[in-house]
């Protein structure tokens, strides 16, 4: 009995540190801007805080960036809600189902446009310009525009200022140096396409192997964290670019994903797409199909908030349902945790005691 009790009350101690709420937005969805209250979203993938702790969200279902500032207003940075693959300022720039966004210490902003397969920069004075792809789907190394992705999903930026890419259908992490060349920084084979099926690899740099990678994210030190959604597994890319697992088992490929917390090489994810690095070497990630939020801390699983059924429920962490929750971001206190809930259009936040 005694050896039943104990992980029951670490569970419980672990979900009551946890506060969740609505921090905006609507289940109905929709394009609104004004105050938390009053916002309005429809369907995010791509969340980050920048340095001004701005939350700026990669709206994929308005096809425009917005921002949420710290007093809690909703603005938007740029497009007009209208698809489109269009370069210029941002009150006439025009994106497709953008889905990953990341911020430099400059103040600028780097999204995957998803739909127009290529990599977006928003400068700091209100510019929006193409820093690399070709607009086309495809594979192909180069220097800027004379490169290809294949559906980007997640980009992080390491203090270099080298920007990393999920490019998803291609099943590759790709690096953008600061001088625009384009190379694949880890991940191979020859699978390109939307119907493809990737494989579960360990290994230096090229000679590992991703199935549908989705979220990226970089810790303090540079290295980078994938969200490897159909292989449910989360990965680590060091900075000497070796590619291991940290957390996940059991079988790959779609609907083969479950639930399990534990020792990292016993745990089960379920479709893992958005990713974050915290202050104290935490990374949490949303577990998408599972309806969960979960860490991975000193080679343990965790789950933080959601009970796995989909639905939309504030509480303490055991208590709170979330429905396809997809970005997430921390602030550099590693206390509070924003995640957009996609099926319910709306941010959720985590506070943690």
């Amino acid at each position: 009995m005694k050896k039943l009790i104990l992980p029951l009350l670490i569970s419980c101690s672990i979900f009551a540190q946890v506060k969740v709420s609505t921090y905006s937005g609507s289940k109905e969805g929709g394009l609104a801007n004004g105050t938390q209250s009053e916002a309005k979203f429809k369907g995010a993938f791509g969340i980050c805080l920048d340095k001004k702790g701005n939350l700026l969200i990669a709206e994929n279902g308005n096809n425009i960036i917005r921002k949420i500032d710290a007093k809690g207003n909703v603005s938007t940075i740029a497009g007009n809600g209208k698809e489109g693959n269009v370069d210029g300022s941002i009150e006439t720039a025009l994106f497709n189902a953008p889905t990953g966004v990341c911020a430099d210490g400059k103040g600028n902003i780097y999204i995957a446009d998803f739909l127009n397969h290529t990599i977006r920069k928003i400068h700091a004075k209100g510019i929006v310009t193409t820093i690399a792809g070709n607009g086309k789907p495809g594979y192909k190394n180069g220097k800027g525009r004379e490169a290809q992705f294949n559906y980007p999903r997640g980009i992080c930026i390491d203090s270099k200022g080298n920007i990393f890419v999920g490019d998803s259908w291609n099943h590759r992490v790709r690096k953008i140096d600061s001088k625009g060349n384009v190379t694949t920084y880890a991940g191979g084979g020859s699978y390109f396409n939307p119907d493809s099926i990737g494989k579960l690899v360990d290994g230096k740099d090229t000679t590992a192997r991703f199935f549908t990678l989705c979220g990226i994210a970089c810790d303090k030190n540079d290295n980078i964290y994938v969200a490897d959604a159909r292989n449910h597994r989360i990965r680590k890319i060091d900075t000497d670019r070796n590619v291991t697992t940290i957390a996940g088992s059991g079988g790959i490929g779609v609907d083969k994903g479950g639930f399990v917390d534990g020792k990292a090489e016993i745990s089960v994810l379920n479709t893992p797409t958005e990713i974050c690095a915290g202050p104290n070497g935490e990374i949490y990630f949303s577990d998408t199909y599972g309806n969960r939020i979960r860490k991975i801390f000193k080679g343990e699983v965790t789950t933080i908030a959601g009970t796995g059924k989909a639905g939309n429920k504030d509480g303490i962490g055991s208590e709170a349902e979330f429905n396809f929750p997809r970005g997430i971001a921390v602030d550099k206190t590693g206390k509070k945790i924003y995640v957009f809930d996609y099926n319910n259009n709306s941010i959720r936040l985590f506070e943690l005691n």
